[in-house]
């Protein structure tokens, strides 16, 4: 069964200003305990590596509920 993606978390994250991408990522970081600096690589326009699918999930998540902008 196919999952339905319908966000995209790197155009999301890159719709973000420059305030909301730290605040977005420290929350990932409190919360999931991802490093900053890789999420960050992954997330970015010329990305470095592909997300994890439990990276990806728990992004969508975030972005869906949206409980880091608390």
């Amino acid at each position: 069964m196919a999952e339905n993606q319908s966000i995209d978390v790197r155009v999301y994250y890159q719709s973000l200003s420059k305030k909301d991408k730290g605040k977005f990522l420290r929350y990932l970081t409190q919360r999931y305990e991802y490093p900053t600096a890789t999420m960050s690589g992954k997330l970015r326009e010329n990305n470095v590596s592909e997300l994890r699918r439990d990276e990806l999930e728990n992004i969508t998540k975030t972005i869906e509920t949206g409980v880091w902008r608390q």
